[in-house]
């Protein structure tokens, strides 16, 4: 198997949540920084025009977005486990932590102070619609509906537990410390997390769990690893299509989140829970771009 490489920069959240996927896992990996913002041409050189960060390549594939992440590392290295209880229950619970996530960038937006020139400007591209002067009226209503979550997720540690399901540290635990953990970059942030001695504490344990063993590697480098491997061949059966798509249809991967653009391609054979496109790089060669299938769609070119 190739080495684990995760492309991102080091005050990327959801970055954050994979690094520490690394560290629970225990695993060796390779760090490339990209820049925070566009133009990222080595970054979407391999993902084919997906900006968003973090993206974890291994050879020849390419996989995008946290959540997909999390999937592989689960599949490749079964134990720690990522879902040491109900799956389901983790797996919506990481989705309902990450909602603060949202609500602490527009209060950061919005209080201003924090992010220079070129940060806001590159983010103002992403969504057009970001209004700072509006941004900044619902700032009140952001700070309670953060704080609603901080008091949820204290309740849920106050009876002492480790970590928010029992014992073991789990995905619930790196989705919901990487919208938290960040909190005390502001004032008006840092006092949400004051009256939680609880979540403090956990913070302190989550963070604990490292990051696994880093060593950084150049892009240069990632992508000519890249063009020398072959993407894995898909091994199961593949998901079902809707009527009048099949696989080695000219596609394009739609991520319903604002940020990022289209990723045109070949549709290339799957599981459910992932999308997979092949295409051509002019300096890699042949990838599979991956994508999960959560918050992606994919349609004909």
């Amino acid at each position: 198997m190739s080495e684990i490489i995760l492309h991102h920069y080091d005050l990327s959240p959801y970055s954050e949540k994979v690094r520490l996927m690394f560290g629970l896992k225990g695993l060796a990996w390779r760090s490339v920084q990209i820049p925070i913002v566009m133009p990222k041409p080595d970054y979407t050189e391999l993902t084919g025009g997906y900006r968003r960060t973090p993206m974890m390549q291994i050879g020849a594939d390419i996989y995008c977005d946290s959540k997909l992440c999390a999937q592989v590392l689960e599949r490749l290295y079964p134990t720690p486990t990522l879902f040491p209880v109900d799956v389901a229950a983790i797996w919506g619970l990481s989705r309902w932590a990450e909602t603060g996530f949202l609500m602490a960038v527009l209060i950061f937006f919005g209080i201003g102070g924090l992010f220079d020139e070129a940060f806001v400007a590159d983010r103002k591209k992403m969504a057009p619609q970001l209004d700072l002067e509006q941004v900044k009226k619902i700032v009140p209503a952001k700070i309670l509906q953060l704080a609603q979550i901080l008091e949820r997720l204290e309740r849920q540690l106050s009876d002492g537990r480790a970590f928010l399901f029992g014992a073991s540290a789990s995905l619930v635990d790196l989705a919901a410390y990487h919208t938290t953990y960040f909190l005390n970059a502001r004032p008006v942030t840092a006092a949400l997390l004051e009256p939680h001695a609880h979540v403090r504490a956990w913070h302190a344990r989550v963070a604990a769990i490292g990051h696994g063993e880093r060593k950084e590697l150049d892009a240069a480098e990632a992508i000519a690893i890249a063009h020398d491997a072959t993407p894995v061949p898909f091994e199961g059966e593949p998901a079902p299509l809707p009527d009048g798509l099949a696989y080695g249809d000219r596609v394009i991967a739609l991520p319903e989140e604002i940020g990022s653009g289209p990723i045109p391609g070949e549709l290339a054979p799957s599981d459910l829970h992932e999308i997979a496109i092949r295409r051509t790089a002019p300096r890699a060669g042949e990838l599979v771009v991956h994508f999960p299938r959560e918050d992606y769609l994919v349609v004909r070119a």
